[in-house]
């Protein structure tokens, strides 16, 4: 209903798909397949954003004591591609490949380099969402957050995507400046204070640095 596809023309292109191992049949529904992990894996080997930045994160967490995660953008969401962990660890990992919004946590380092327009289109997406603290959204008040965030070229959550985490984020940009990724690097909200966050900050500029300006969005 939502591509305006004639139900047939579905069910063949579905049919595609099971022979080819991307999505398996079960009960009348259909769920991902196992050939999805072989294109996940084929992007992880080939992308050169993500080869390059693990050694970049390695140094990071070693000089930080925090864990690195690297978020790359996909439109108006980014998801996790890698991550290096700290001491201590988190309590709750998060898995690579998980997909969250940009108007929440790390992701609005992302949406505050984005055009005006954009930015705002995210700032109206958190409408009647929550944060992880069960707190309404308020969009003029996020887009004000993103006018802060790219003003000062960083930003700081704690608690906010995850109640137990606290973290820290710059934008790793592309040769024209265009936002590729979030570099981000986060510990346990009990542990890790504001003051550690910013500490932290000029490590995560040169380490954001040594990625930007190398890749594009295509």
């Amino acid at each position: 209903r939502l591509v305006d596809l004639h139900p047939a023309t579905v069910l063949r292109s579905l049919a595609v798909l099971q022979r080819r191992g991307l999505v398996v049949a079960e009960n009348q529904t259909y769920r991902l397949g196992v050939a999805v992990l072989r294109m996940a894996h084929g992007f992880l080997v080939n992308d050169q954003l993500t080869q390059q930045a693990r050694p970049v994160m390695q140094s990071l967490t070693s000089v930080t004591g925090l864990t690195s995660s690297l978020y790359v953008r996909s439109g108006f969401e980014r998801v996790l591609a890698v991550r290096v962990d700290g001491s201590p660890q988190l309590h709750y990992q998060v898995p690579i490949g998980r997909w969250f919004p940009l108007y929440v946590g790390s992701g609005k380092v992302i949406a505050a380099h984005l055009p005006k327009d954009e930015r705002d289109a995210v700032a109206a997406m958190s409408e009647g969402c929550t944060n992880a603290s069960g707190e309404l959204l308020d969009p003029e008040r996020v887009r004000r957050e993103l006018e802060d965030i790219d003003r000062d070229g960083h930003s700081l959550t704690i608690g906010e995507r995850d109640v137990a985490v606290a973290a820290a984020a710059v934008a790793v940009t592309g040769p024209t400046g265009e936002p590729l990724a979030a570099l981000s690097v986060s510990g346990p909200s009990e542990h890790t204070s504001q003051d550690r966050l910013r500490q932290a900050v000029p490590e995560l500029r040169r380490a954001a640095s040594a990625l930007s300006g190398r890749h594009s969005l295509s």
